[in-house]
Protein backbone atom coordinates (compact mmCIF):
# COMPACT_ATOMS: atom_id res chain seq x y z
CA UNK A 1 0.00 0.00 0.00
CA UNK A 2 1.33 3.45 -0.43
CA UNK A 3 2.23 5.92 1.83
CA UNK A 4 1.16 9.31 1.66
CA UNK A 5 3.65 12.25 3.45
CA UNK A 6 1.98 15.74 4.71
CA UNK A 7 3.10 18.25 7.30
CA UNK A 8 1.59 20.87 9.35
CA UNK A 9 3.17 24.30 9.75
CA UNK A 10 1.57 26.44 12.70
CA UNK A 11 2.93 29.67 14.04
CA UNK A 12 4.33 28.11 17.35
CA UNK A 13 6.07 24.63 17.44
CA UNK A 14 4.34 21.47 18.81
CA UNK A 15 0.95 23.17 19.47
CA UNK A 16 -0.50 19.97 17.21
CA UNK A 17 -1.17 16.90 18.06
CA UNK A 18 -2.06 14.35 15.68
CA UNK A 19 -5.38 12.55 17.96
CA UNK A 20 -8.17 11.74 15.53
CA UNK A 21 -8.82 10.90 11.88
CA UNK A 22 -12.45 11.80 10.15
CA UNK A 23 -13.28 9.17 7.10
CA UNK A 24 -15.92 10.98 4.85
CA UNK A 25 -17.85 9.06 2.74
CA UNK A 26 -20.52 10.14 -0.58
CA UNK A 27 -23.20 8.45 -2.08
CA UNK A 28 -24.29 8.96 -5.67
CA UNK A 29 -27.40 10.82 -4.66
CA UNK A 30 -25.18 13.64 -2.45
CA UNK A 31 -25.72 12.05 0.57
CA UNK A 32 -22.52 11.64 2.88
CA UNK A 33 -21.30 10.09 6.12
CA UNK A 34 -18.67 11.09 8.48
CA UNK A 35 -16.93 8.49 11.21
CA UNK A 36 -13.97 9.50 13.54
CA UNK A 37 -11.44 7.55 14.47
CA UNK A 38 -9.06 7.43 17.06
CA UNK A 39 -5.57 7.36 16.01
CA UNK A 40 -2.63 5.47 18.19
CA UNK A 41 0.57 5.25 18.00
CA UNK A 42 2.28 1.52 17.16
CA UNK A 43 5.79 1.42 17.14
CA UNK A 44 6.18 4.94 16.18
CA UNK A 45 3.93 5.21 13.59
CA UNK A 46 0.21 6.79 13.86
CA UNK A 47 -2.76 4.09 13.03
CA UNK A 48 -5.93 4.76 12.54
CA UNK A 49 -8.04 2.67 14.78
CA UNK A 50 -12.12 1.54 14.92
CA UNK A 51 -14.77 4.54 13.89
CA UNK A 52 -17.75 5.42 15.08
CA UNK A 53 -20.61 7.88 13.32
CA UNK A 54 -19.54 11.23 13.60
CA UNK A 55 -22.70 13.03 15.37
CA UNK A 56 -24.66 16.49 13.89
CA UNK A 57 -23.05 18.22 16.89
CA UNK A 58 -19.71 16.66 16.50
CA UNK A 59 -20.01 18.12 12.43
CA UNK A 60 -20.98 21.66 13.46
CA UNK A 61 -17.86 21.79 16.00
CA UNK A 62 -15.50 20.43 13.70
CA UNK A 63 -16.49 23.17 10.91
CA UNK A 64 -16.83 25.76 13.31
CA UNK A 65 -12.64 25.33 14.83
CA UNK A 66 -11.36 24.70 11.53
CA UNK A 67 -13.20 28.01 9.90
CA UNK A 68 -11.83 29.80 12.96
CA UNK A 69 -8.72 28.63 12.23
CA UNK A 70 -8.63 29.67 8.61
CA UNK A 71 -10.09 33.05 9.25
CA UNK A 72 -7.38 34.34 12.22
CA UNK A 73 -4.62 33.33 13.94
CA UNK A 74 -6.12 33.15 17.84
CA UNK A 75 -7.15 37.07 18.91
CA UNK A 76 -9.63 38.67 17.68
CA UNK A 77 -9.18 42.97 18.23
CA UNK A 78 -12.01 44.71 18.98
CA UNK A 79 -12.21 46.56 15.64
CA UNK A 80 -13.56 42.85 13.66
CA UNK A 81 -16.85 42.61 13.74
CA UNK A 82 -17.44 39.19 11.50
CA UNK A 83 -15.93 36.28 10.34
CA UNK A 84 -16.88 33.23 8.29
CA UNK A 85 -14.43 30.96 6.29
CA UNK A 86 -12.65 33.27 4.65
CA UNK A 87 -14.28 36.57 5.15
CA UNK A 88 -13.58 39.01 7.03
CA UNK A 89 -15.58 42.35 7.92
CA UNK A 90 -14.00 44.62 10.18
CA UNK A 91 -13.66 48.72 11.49
CA UNK A 92 -11.88 51.76 10.77
CA UNK A 93 -12.50 54.44 13.43
CA UNK A 94 -12.58 58.01 11.92
CA UNK A 95 -9.31 59.35 11.52
CA UNK A 96 -7.17 61.41 9.77
CA UNK A 97 -5.10 59.87 7.43
CA UNK A 98 -3.41 60.29 4.10
CA UNK A 99 -4.85 59.88 0.55
CA UNK A 100 -3.46 60.84 -3.17
CA UNK A 101 -5.76 61.61 -6.18
CA UNK A 102 -4.43 61.32 -9.72
CA UNK A 103 -7.36 62.97 -12.42
CA UNK A 104 -7.00 64.21 -15.63
CA UNK A 105 -9.16 66.52 -18.29
CA UNK A 106 -10.62 69.62 -16.98
CA UNK A 107 -11.28 67.91 -13.53
CA UNK A 108 -7.28 68.21 -13.01
CA UNK A 109 -7.52 72.01 -13.34
CA UNK A 110 -10.17 72.37 -11.13
CA UNK A 111 -8.82 70.22 -8.80
CA UNK A 112 -5.69 72.60 -8.15
CA UNK A 113 -3.51 69.94 -10.06
CA UNK A 114 -3.45 65.81 -12.27
CA UNK A 115 -1.74 64.85 -8.76
CA UNK A 116 -2.55 66.26 -4.99
CA UNK A 117 -2.21 64.28 -2.01
CA UNK A 118 -2.92 65.36 1.87
CA UNK A 119 -3.30 64.29 5.11
CA UNK A 120 -7.01 64.76 5.62
CA UNK A 121 -9.96 63.48 8.41
CA UNK A 122 -11.45 60.28 6.69
CA UNK A 123 -15.14 58.81 8.40
CA UNK A 124 -15.45 55.71 10.26
CA UNK A 125 -15.40 52.84 7.64
CA UNK A 126 -16.43 48.88 7.29
CA UNK A 127 -14.43 47.27 5.18
CA UNK A 128 -15.23 43.66 3.97
CA UNK A 129 -12.49 41.17 2.45
CA UNK A 130 -12.19 37.71 1.33
CA UNK A 131 -10.89 35.51 -1.73
CA UNK A 132 -14.13 36.79 -3.45
CA UNK A 133 -14.95 40.13 -2.27
CA UNK A 134 -13.31 43.56 -1.42
CA UNK A 135 -15.44 46.25 -0.30
CA UNK A 136 -15.92 49.73 2.00
CA UNK A 137 -18.66 51.18 3.61
CA UNK A 138 -18.76 54.49 5.11
CA UNK A 139 -20.37 54.81 8.72
CA UNK A 140 -21.46 57.69 11.32
CA UNK A 141 -20.10 58.15 14.75
CA UNK A 142 -16.87 56.46 16.48
CA UNK A 143 -18.34 53.81 17.85
CA UNK A 144 -18.32 50.05 17.12
CA UNK A 145 -20.70 48.92 14.61
CA UNK A 146 -23.48 46.80 15.61
CA UNK A 147 -25.84 44.69 12.97
CA UNK A 148 -28.08 47.74 13.58
CA UNK A 149 -25.55 50.66 12.45
CA UNK A 150 -26.71 52.14 9.13
CA UNK A 151 -24.24 52.01 6.01
CA UNK A 152 -23.22 54.94 4.02
CA UNK A 153 -21.23 55.21 0.71
CA UNK A 154 -18.17 55.19 0.81
CA UNK A 155 -17.37 58.62 -0.16
CA UNK A 156 -13.91 57.48 -2.63
CA UNK A 157 -13.09 57.54 -5.50
CA UNK A 158 -12.64 53.83 -7.13
CA UNK A 159 -15.89 52.48 -5.12
CA UNK A 160 -19.18 51.28 -6.86
CA UNK A 161 -22.48 51.62 -5.65
CA UNK A 162 -22.49 48.48 -3.86
CA UNK A 163 -19.28 49.09 -1.87
CA UNK A 164 -17.19 46.89 -4.45
CA UNK A 165 -13.33 48.56 -4.47
CA UNK A 166 -12.19 48.46 -7.82
CA UNK A 167 -8.62 46.98 -7.56
CA UNK A 168 -7.08 47.78 -10.40
CA UNK A 169 -3.36 47.65 -10.80
CA UNK A 170 -2.85 48.00 -6.90
CA UNK A 171 -1.46 44.76 -5.11
CA UNK A 172 -3.41 43.18 -2.58
CA UNK A 173 -2.34 41.34 -0.20
CA UNK A 174 -2.36 37.45 0.22
CA UNK A 175 -5.37 36.29 2.65
CA UNK A 176 -7.95 38.01 5.08
CA UNK A 177 -6.66 37.15 8.42
CA UNK A 178 -6.31 39.15 11.29
CA UNK A 179 -2.97 40.22 10.83
CA UNK A 180 -3.18 41.22 7.40
CA UNK A 181 -6.15 44.00 8.07
CA UNK A 182 -3.48 46.87 8.16
CA UNK A 183 -2.15 45.83 5.02
CA UNK A 184 -5.46 45.74 3.45
CA UNK A 185 -6.17 49.21 4.81
CA UNK A 186 -3.00 50.53 3.42
CA UNK A 187 -3.96 48.79 -0.18
CA UNK A 188 -7.11 50.55 -0.17
CA UNK A 189 -5.44 54.74 0.98
CA UNK A 190 -2.15 54.22 -0.36
CA UNK A 191 -3.98 54.20 -3.97
CA UNK A 192 -4.68 56.65 -6.56
CA UNK A 193 -7.99 57.95 -6.59
CA UNK A 194 -8.79 58.72 -9.86
CA UNK A 195 -12.69 58.60 -10.66
CA UNK A 196 -16.10 58.53 -9.51
CA UNK A 197 -17.21 55.15 -9.69
CA UNK A 198 -21.03 55.30 -8.93
CA UNK A 199 -24.39 56.08 -10.91
CA UNK A 200 -26.06 58.19 -8.54
CA UNK A 201 -24.46 60.76 -5.94
CA UNK A 202 -21.08 59.65 -4.90
CA UNK A 203 -21.63 62.21 -1.52
CA UNK A 204 -24.11 65.15 -1.03
CA UNK A 205 -21.95 68.13 -1.59
CA UNK A 206 -22.77 71.78 -3.59
CA UNK A 207 -20.38 71.37 -6.44
CA UNK A 208 -19.92 67.60 -5.96
CA UNK A 209 -17.51 65.00 -5.63
CA UNK A 210 -14.08 66.60 -6.84
CA UNK A 211 -15.01 69.87 -5.50
CA UNK A 212 -15.63 68.26 -1.82
CA UNK A 213 -12.23 66.79 -2.41
CA UNK A 214 -10.81 69.75 -3.52
CA UNK A 215 -11.74 71.14 -0.10
CA UNK A 216 -10.66 68.36 1.90
CA UNK A 217 -7.10 68.39 0.67
CA UNK A 218 -6.99 72.23 0.88
CA UNK A 219 -7.82 71.36 4.74
CA UNK A 220 -11.69 73.13 4.64
CA UNK A 221 -12.28 70.26 7.50
CA UNK A 222 -11.07 69.94 10.36
CA UNK A 223 -13.66 66.63 10.87
CA UNK A 224 -14.79 65.06 8.15
CA UNK A 225 -18.38 66.16 7.57
CA UNK A 226 -20.48 63.37 7.72
CA UNK A 227 -23.84 65.15 6.64
CA UNK A 228 -21.98 64.43 2.94
CA UNK A 229 -22.72 60.66 3.35
CA UNK A 230 -25.23 59.15 0.93
CA UNK A 231 -27.39 56.70 2.86
CA UNK A 232 -27.26 53.57 0.71
CA UNK A 233 -30.58 51.89 2.62
CA UNK A 234 -29.24 48.97 4.29
CA UNK A 235 -27.01 48.51 7.79
CA UNK A 236 -24.50 46.09 8.85
CA UNK A 237 -26.92 43.00 9.57
CA UNK A 238 -28.88 44.01 6.40
CA UNK A 239 -25.53 43.57 4.32
CA UNK A 240 -24.91 40.26 5.62
CA UNK A 241 -28.29 38.98 4.69
CA UNK A 242 -29.30 39.71 8.24
CA UNK A 243 -32.74 41.15 8.71
CA UNK A 244 -31.94 44.28 10.11
CA UNK A 245 -32.56 45.97 6.40
CA UNK A 246 -34.11 49.80 6.57
CA UNK A 247 -36.98 50.62 5.06
CA UNK A 248 -36.16 52.08 1.33
CA UNK A 249 -37.14 55.71 1.37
Amino acid sequence: MNEAEFSIHTPTENVLTLDQAVLLYHGRNGGALATVHEVMTVDGSPVIGAGRAMTAQAARELAAALLQRVAHGGFLPETVLYVHGDLILWWVPPTRRHIAFRVDGDHAEAFGGGERGETVPQPGLVFAASSRTWGVWAVKGNRRPTPQTPLYQAPYFNVNGQGGICQGNVPVPEGTTVEKIEAWNDAFFRSYFTHPNVTGKLLRYRGGAYAFWRDMLDQRFTRFPERVLVDVKTTLGGLLGGKDRKEAA
